[in-house]
């Protein structure tokens, strides 16, 4: 995970951690609400991109075509590392209730 941020950092210049936490308690929530399977994996993804999207507009710096872009782009990173963490997770709980 500190990898992500650190790429993060690089690309942008800085990463709110509480947005990452964020997303993964909304995760969480949405999983306690009843969502499983596909559907709590397409929510992690789709919370990760408006969280992150919301967080990079919310620095005021959106100008152009390249920054729209650059927004898009780091709502979908978020999206898939919430995503991937979710899938991660849930197989390494599987793995140890098998055991």
């Amino acid at each position: 995970m500190s990898e992500v941020l650190e790429f993060l950092q690089g690309l942008y210049g800085m990463v709110d951690i509480a947005s990452v936490v964020a997303v993964f308690v909304l995760v969480w929530l949405w999983g306690q609400l009843g969502l499983t399977g596909k559907a709590q994996l397409l929510s992690s993804f789709a919370t990760g991109v408006v969280i992150g999207i919301v967080q990079q507009l919310s620095t005021g710096t959106v100008v152009g075509f390249a920054g729209w872009f650059q927004v898009v782009v780091y709502g979908i990173i978020l999206g898939g590392l919430a995503s991937g963490a979710y899938e991660a997770i849930k197989g390494a709980v599987l793995k140890a209730l098998a055991k």
